[in-house]
């Protein structure tokens, strides 16, 4: 049962080692602290003899010269001397029937040759993946071939004579056959995924289960076909945690949020495999690779669905916290940690929970003021709009080709849409409704100020709004109004005659008569941006003025008309002085003077 290594995985430089050493082989499953299996490592223990005179590596002397052969023999003729130190001959040692030939040892020369025979068997196992293959006597086919990694090799003590014992220790992955197709027994991912695995991408399987001949190290899932990378770790650690979010607040509007963090982290092992174009060509998967496609796979895909994603809760608050149906995952970030020499590779995901897809924290505060009879309700708020793109989303550099999903920025503009009623405000929008029900009076459902501020990169819209309870808007469609009533009563008609010289100042004399009475109305209007012209011209400028235009023109003359003496009691008849109206366009300013001199009965 000859021992073939392939050194530097040259197919020219094939190494038997002789005597045939012992071999072990057995299969180690790597399962997880729950017990769950995560693949398998093969452990292959070779025990074996060196003997001074006999079998592979040839001894040389400390001059490097081959010890010759019985007959004065030289050894290197006639052969392929291969393998380090050139103490390999790759076409003899095979099977019993071509043993190697005896060396002439002097015996001041074992220890030598022992000690020399030890470094080449050192040189030999010096690299992993290289190509190893347990053969039977009959022929050189093997029946075993693997790409092992040299975990140690050892030689027992000893006077180093006549011989030596050897232990070397090695680990694989996968065994193949001489076809290099892998056994099926326990190979990493069958256990859980039930699927093909194998070393080639583009093969069917056929009847047997096994894939035919290829290098790609791949599985495939029988339920998709999809090919997915091979995995190989050895420690793999998962966790995850929920906990309440403080810096958000909670109230009957809006619940409480929570933070979700979670946790994977795989150590990986280096793995060897034939190049699909040259199966004479090993090709190396690193360790850290390995654990990055373990993670990978096992990572939570994004969901169209936002309200199910991140779909979590078969790990973690369920029966607990029970946020299944009322919550979605949002503002998922993935921060990735990777210990390259280390063969490690880590993945740290975090999610704010939430019942909306923004939240809202504000303040409020109440004024009042002997200067004026209006109570004031200020607000400044914040909303803060949550993402519901994942991190390898089209806006964070990924493809995303079905997934169509909204941002921070886009949620807190929904949220200020949805509590500002559109930013038209009035009895329905919730911001009113906070302010109303904060003080004993009803407040104006217009704000008497508002101010916004939009921060697209972070996703925030912040606010400051103030509410007063000033009688609501006669005419319809303006931001403010204010009308002005002065009211002149009769008074004694008097002569003034002045005297020169007189101390006291001039003489008033009654001369019989009341002045008349006498009404000012003044009505200033500021219009909202609807009625401001952005063109010229006379039908911009002149007749977009509110008199001219409904229902503003009918509601001033309604106005006007119950201000007006007529409504007096005893109005015996009145007279109007000549109106004005000012209009600025640009400003939306409009105001219209009007005076009365009227009569009464008494």
């Amino acid at each position: 049962m000859p021992i073939v290594v392939r050194y530097l995985n040259d197919s020219n430089q094939e190494c038997t080692l002789r005597p045939t050493p012992f071999i072990s082989v057995s299969s180690n499953i790597n399962k997880l602290g729950g017990g769950d299996a995560i693949g398998t490592t093969y452990s292959i223990t070779l025990t074996g003899t060196i003997l001074e005179s006999q079998g592979f590596p040839y001894a040389r002397d400390v001059n490097g010269n081959l010890f010759l052969g019985e007959g004065s023999a030289d050894l290197s003729s006639g052969g392929v001397i291969v393998g380090p130190y050139e103490s390999f001959d790759s076409t003899v040692g095979h099977s019993d029937y071509y043993r190697p030939p005896v060396q002439v040892v002097p015996w001041n020369y074992k220890l030598d040759a022992i000690l020399f025979k030890q470094k080449v068997i050192r040189a030999l196992f010096a690299k992993d993946g290289q190509r190893l293959e347990i053969s039977p006597v009959h022929g050189d086919a093997p029946a075993i071939v693997c790409f092992p990694r040299v975990v140690g090799v050892n030689f027992a003590e000893g006077n180093y004579v006549e011989r030596c014992e050897y232990t070397i220790n090695l680990e694989a992955d996968t065994l193949l056959d001489k076809d290099l197709n892998v056994h099926h027994d326990g190979n990493p991912l069958n256990l859980e995924h039930d699927a093909v695995y194998n070393y080639d991408l583009g093969v069917q399987v056929d009847e047997s289960g096994l894939m035919k001949t290829g290098a790609i190290l791949d599985y495939k899932d029988p339920s998709t076909g999809n090919p997915k990378p091979g995995e190989f770790v050895n420690a793999v650690s998962e966790d995850w945690s929920i906990e309440v979010d403080e810096s958000r607040g909670e109230n009957l509007d809006h619940p409480r949020s929570y933070r979700i963090s979670h946790n994977m982290n795989a150590t990986g092992k280096t793995h060897y495999y034939p190049d699909p174009l040259d199966s004479n060509n090993i090709l190396k998967k690193p360790a850290w690779e390995g654990a990055r496609d373990f993670v990978q796979n096992r990572l939570l895909p994004p969901d169209t669905n936002i309200a199910s994603y991140p779909n979590v809760m078969t790990q973690i608050g369920s029966g607990t916290l029970n946020l299944i149906s009322a919550y979605g995952g949002y503002n998922h970030v993935r921060t990735e940690q990777v210990g390259v020499t280390e063969g490690t590779y880590g993945v740290t995901e975090n999610w704010l929970i939430s019942s909306g897809t923004a939240y809202e924290n504000y303040s409020m505060s109440i004024s009042s003021d002997l200067g004026t009879p209006f109570v004031t309700v200020s607000l400044d708020g914040t909303i803060a709009g949550l993402s519901a793109i994942s991190p390898s989303g089209s806006d964070y550099g990924g493809l995303g080709p079905n997934y169509v999903p909204s941002g921070a920025y886009d949620n807190a503009l929904l949220k200020y849409h949805d509590v500002s009623n559109t930013g038209q405000f009035g009895l329905t929008s919730d911001i009113y409704a906070r302010a109303n029900r904060a003080v004993a009076v009803q407040l104006n459902s217009q704000p008497t100020s508002v101010s916004l501020g939009l921060n697209e990169f972070n996703g925030e819209i912040t606010y400051a709004l103030a509410f007063d309870n000033r009688p609501l808007n006669i005419i319809s469609g303006v931001l403010s109004e204010n009308i002005s009533i002065n009211d002149t009563y009769p008074g004694d008609v008097m002569a003034i005659i002045p005297v020169i010289g007189r101390a006291t100042g001039p003489v008033l004399q009654y001369i019989g008569g009341r002045t008349e009475y006498k009404r000012d109305l003044s009505i200033e209007l500021i219009m909202d941006y609807t009625d401001i012209p952005y063109d010229s011209g006379r039908n911009s400028l002149l007749l977009m003025k509110p008199s001219t235009n409904e229902p503003t023109r009918t509601q001033l003359r309604t106005l006007i008309k119950e201000l007006s003496p007529e409504k007096e009691p005893g109005i015996r008849k009145y007279f109007i002085s000549p109106p004005s109206e000012s209009w600025t366009p640009k400003e939306g300013r409009y105001s219209f003077n009007l005076s009365w001199i009227y009569e009464l009965d008494k």
